[in-house]
């Protein structure tokens, strides 16, 4: 035993590796203006053997800070909407409340037997719940990327109105700093709520969803897109740690020890956001959903059995 291990749920682990985590982390928080909760809440269930209500709890509490990084670096750079961030921010608190008591529904509900032994229903539901809207969300970025690659026009730091941008449901509101006119309220607060229920449900902040419905539906900048969010991202995942960790869910030093690595991550993320090419961002996001749905099937149950 180590002075530089961390016992976390009966699971002994050797700090540095939770620095490099957090690093890796931060720096894909800042790159994609997103929390890093889709890779960092697999990665604790699957490599580190972290219970999932303790991954999804310590991870919330852990992009509290990698927030407040990439958000004032952002704001430097002049990058992002937080207009969208407050019209989401109410819907969104509400659906951490309802995505963390769903949580604690699921893990009520004990064990289900599988092929591969008993198993947790609440890892279960998280395992299938990430392999479905990641690769759904892969998919459709990957799509998108080759048709830029086809097209003669390459979008640049410019906004192109997505189908989201022209759906008609008043009131209206309009967005000049990222070039958008009459966008409708209730759809902006709607979204708001089911990125809510994610982040409370499966610790990953909601920013890994809002990216696409920025970078797609609304037709942002990957850059852009990048620097939106992160105002609401820092609320959403402020009131999901405080409620997980009022359930107990929360290791503070779990969450500590990624932070580390987190804050010097992010910061060097959004540095590189503003010397690649946006074409090359969207690409790199969906490799990366992309890998992170190859670990979660290869660790998921149906699959166990078959390594």
């Amino acid at each position: 035993m180590s002075f530089l291990d961390l016992h976390v749920s009966g699971q002994s682990i050797w700090i540095p590796y939770l620095v490099l985590l957090g690093l890796v982390v931060g720096y894909i928080a800042g790159l994609f203006g997103i929390g890093g909760g889709f890779l960092l809440t697999p990665t604790l269930i699957t490599i580190f053997g972290i219970p999932a209500p303790v991954a999804v709890g310590s991870a919330l509490s852990e992009k509290c800070g990698t927030s407040v990084a990439s958000f004032l670096k952002y704001r430097e750079l002049r990058f992002g909407e937080p207009k969208i961030d407050l019209i989401m921010l109410g819907g969104s608190l509400i659906g951490v409340d309802a995505g963390t008591r769903l949580l604690s529904y699921l893990v009520s509900l004990g064990t289900v037997h599988t092929g591969a032994g008993d198993l947790p229903v609440v890892r279960l539901v998280l395992d299938l719940t990430f392999l479905i809207l990641l690769s759904l969300m892969a998919i459709y970025t990957f799509v998108e990327v080759s048709k830029s690659f086809l097209s003669e026009t390459v979008r640049g730091d410019v906004t192109i109105p997505g189908p989201l941008a022209k759906l008609r449901i008043p009131p209206y509101v309009d967005l000049p700093h990222i070039g958008l006119k009459s966008v409708s309220v209730p759809m902006l607060a709607y979204l708001g709520f089911f990125l809510g229920v994610a982040s409370g449900l499966m610790g990953i902040g909601g920013g890994v969803l809002l990216m696409p419905v920025l970078l797609y539906g609304l037709g942002l900048s990957a850059r852009h897109a990048a620097g939106t969010g992160l105002l609401l991202l820092l609320a959403t995942v402020a009131m999901g740690a405080f409620e997980q960790g009022l359930r107990g869910y929360v290791d503070l030093r779990l969450s500590m020890c990624l932070l580390i690595g987190s804050s010097i991550g992010s910061q060097l993320g959004v540095i590189t956001t503003t010397k690649v090419r946006n074409r090359n961002l969207r690409l790199a996001f969906g490799s990366l959903v992309a890998a992170t749905v190859i670990i979660i099937a290869v660790d998921a149950w149906p699959f166990r059995s078959l390594i």
